[in-house]
C-alpha cells in the first residue's frame, strides 16, 4: 500500500515539485482563500442569496485547516463558511459549520450559484444548521443577478468526482493529533547523506542561515580588501534585510546534515542581469558565499552548479571585488571570463570596485 505524505501547504514558496520513486499519495494541507473584487455586485449577491464572498484586501480571520486544503471563498452569515473541497475549480463545494461540521452543499459551483440565484429558500433546502433568515424573493433583483453570473451555468463535463469531504480543524496543532503533517522542506530533505546538501532555500531557518551566512562570509572574504567603515557597515540586520528580495526561486543553501541542517552557504541568483551588465542576454550570478571553515568540501561548485542550471540565458554574469584573487581564481575554475567592464560603488564613504566576468553557456 503507497504511502500517504501530509504537507502543510502554507509552508510553501510557489510551485515546488515533488518526485518520490515509490509513487506515495500527497495529500496538501491547510488553509487558502478565493477572493473577489469588492464592490455593488458583491453586496447584491450577499443580499439576495445570503454568500459573503471574501472581498479583495480585506481578509477575514478565519480559524479552520483542512485535510486536503481546503480553499475558502465564502462565509455564510452566521458563522459558516464555504470552500472547495480540492483544488480543482469545478470540485465539490462544501459547507463548514460554527461547529466545524462539513457537509456537501454542491457538485460544484455552478450548481451553487443557479441554485442560490434562483431559490430564495435554498439555504433551508440545502444547508443543515439554522434557523435560515429568509431572503428576499425580489424578481427583479435576481433576473438582474443571473444575467451578471450568467446563471443558469451549465455543468462543468469534466466536474470532479466530490469524493470524501475533507476533514477540518481549528488549527494545524488539532490537526497534527490526527495526522502526521509535515513541512515541504522536511519532505524534500529526508535523506541525511551526504553530510553536505544543496538545496531551494524554504524554511525560515535556511532564511536566518541564509543572513548569518551573508554577515560572517561577506567579512571573511574581504576582510584586508576593503576599509573598515565598508565592513562595519555589512551588518546582520542589513542582511536579513536584504532576504526581503529573495525567495526559493532565486536562493539555494548549501546544509550541514550533521548539524542541524545549518546554513553553511548560498547562492543567489538573478533570471535578468541588471542594466549596469555589459553583455547582452545574460542572468546574472548576484552572491555566492560558503564559510570559510567549510570551504574545500566543494560547496561553491555545487551552489553555483545549481544556479547554472536555474538560469536559461546563454550567458551568466557576475562581479567580484578588485584584488580578490581567491573568488578570482574559482570563477575561473568554473569558466568565467573576464569583459573589461567594471563598476564602481561608494560604500559607507569609501570607492569599492568590482570586475564583471561572463559565463558562456553554449561554449561549455
Amino acid at each position: 500500500m503507497a504511502k500517504t505524505i501530509y504537507i502543510d501547504s502554507t509552508t510553501m514558496d510557489g510551485a515546488t515539485g515533488i518526485i518520490f520513486e515509490r509513487e506515495p499519495k500527497v495529500v496538501y494541507t491547510g488553509l487558502e482563500f478565493l477572493t473577489e473584487e469588492d464592490g455593488s455586485f458583491l453586496e447584491e449577491v450577499s443580499r439576495l442569496c445570503g454568500v459573503h464572498f471574501l472581498p479583495r484586501g480585506r481578509m477575514p480571520e478565519v480559524p479552520l485547516y483542512g485535510v486536503p486544503c481546503l480553499e475558502v471563498f465564502a462565509s455564510d452569515g452566521q458563522g459558516g463558511w464555504f470552500a472547495m473541497s480540492n483544488h480543482l475549480r469545478e470540485g465539490a463545494v462544501c459547507h463548514i459549520g460554527r461547529d466545524l461540521t462539513v457537509h456537501l452543499a454542491a457538485a460544484n459551483r455552478s450548481e451553487l450559484f443557479n441554485s442560490m440565484v434562483a431559490d430564495p429558500d435554498w439555504r433551508r433546502k440545502r444547508l443543515p444548521g439554522g434557523p435560515w433568515p429568509a431572503l428576499p424573493e425580489d424578481p427583479g433583483g435576481r433576473k438582474g443577478l443571473a444575467e451578471k453570473l450568467g446563471v443558469p451555468i451549465p455543468p462543468p463535463e469534466d466536474a470532479a468526482d466530490p469524493g470524501p469531504l475533507p476533514q477540518v480543524f481549528s488549527s494545524r496543532a488539532e490537526a497534527e493529533r490526527e495526522f502526521a503533517i509535515q513541512d515541504v522542506w522536511t519532505v524534500l530533505r529526508q535523506e541525511k547523506e551526504p553530510r553536505f546538501q544543496v538545496h531551494a532555500m524554504m524554511s525560515p531557518a535556511d532564511r536566518e542561515g541564509r543572513a548569518l551566512v551573508h554577515f560572517a562570509a561577506w567579512r571573511e572574504a574581504y576582510a584586508g580588501l576593503m576599509p573598515e567603515a565598508v565592513l562595519a557597515a555589512h551588518t546582520l540586520e542589513r542582511c536579513r534585510e536584504a532576504l526581503r528580495w529573495s525567495s526559493s526561486r532565486d536562493t539555494f543553501v548549501a546544509l550541514d546534515r550533521e548539524n542541524g541542517d545549518r546554513v553553511v552557504g548560498f547562492g543567489t541568483l538573478s533570471y535578468f542581469a541588471r542594466d549596469f551588465v555589459s553583455v547582452p542576454e545574460a542572468g546574472e550570478i548576484v552572491a555566492l558565499y560558503v564559510l570559510e571553515e567549510f570551504q574545500g568540501n566543494g560547496l561553491g561548485r555545487q551552489l553555483m552548479e545549481s544556479c547554472l542550471a536555474w538560469l536559461p540565458r546563454p550567458r551568466v554574469a557576475l562581479f567580484v571585488l578588485e584584488g580578490n584573487q581567491k573568488a578570482i581564481g574559482f570563477y575561473e575554475h568554473m569558466g568565467f571570463r573576464f569583459t573589461g567592464h567594471t563598476i564602481e560603488e561608494r560604500i559607507a564613504g569609501e570607492t569599492v570596485t568590482e570586475l564583471e566576468m561572463v559565463l558562456e553557456k553554449s561554449a561549455g
